[in-house]
């Protein structure tokens, strides 16, 4: 579902106009930390390793291809020196190396610059998200239900939105996101999606 919310409620938008990202009909809700976990366990029964802990600090790249990441040095003390627990970074070299640093990324960022990946692209869109898991009383609960919304609290002249997912067990994830772009500069998320929170 898609809504347009006002002070006091809100109108549901026919899913006809949305746009097909916004169409997820017959897909599964669901958790990514679970996903993720699960994939972990699949790709080490493949024979993939996997290193929690150990961030790419340097983008490997030979002959104008990426061909790996190497590791930040450990054990560095304040002063930027060696201390006893110094171990240095490995390289990791690998046929596809992927980025999933988010929008932001600083590798990823070298790697737009190095190979000019944003050239005759649109510029991102960047926003602030906040997020909350509540369980919710069966009562409440709409297994599968996603609902997104627009409008108020925000002003007209600020974009961004929220999202309620139901899944798991009696899980709804309650999502408020505003765009970066907001003209008014005592404008507060964090307050914004309190208010959100109010709505009927």
């Amino acid at each position: 579902e898609f809504m347009y919310l006002g002070h006091a409620g809100g109108v549901k938008l026919p899913n006809l106009f949305m746009p097909k990202l916004m169409n997820n009909h017959g897909n599964f809700v669901g958790s990514l930390g679970n996903v993720a976990r699960y994939l972990g366990r699949k790709a080490e029964e493949l024979g993939v390793e996997i290193y929690p802990g150990f961030p790419a600090s340097e983008v490997l790249v030979e002959d104008g291809k990426v061909v790996g990441i190497a590791t930040g040095d450990m054990g560095i003390s304040r002063d930027g020196e060696p201390n006893a627990n110094f171990t240095r970074g490995m390289e990791l070299r690998a046929k596809y190396t992927i980025f999933g640093e988010g929008a932001r990324g600083s590798l990823t960022k070298q790697m737009v610059e190095r190979f000019g990946l944003n050239e005759g692209r649109d510029h991102q869109k960047y926003g602030i998200g906040i997020k909350e898991l509540w369980q919710v009383k069966p009562e409440h609960f709409q297994p599968g239900l996603v609902r997104h919304s627009m409008g108020w609290p925000l002003p007209n002249n600020s974009g961004g939105g929220s999202w309620l997912y139901h899944f798991d067990d009696n899980l709804v994830s309650v999502g408020f996101v505003v765009h970066l772009n907001y003209k008014n500069p005592t404008l507060s998320p964090f307050d914004e999606f309190q208010r959100f929170k109010t709505h009927p």
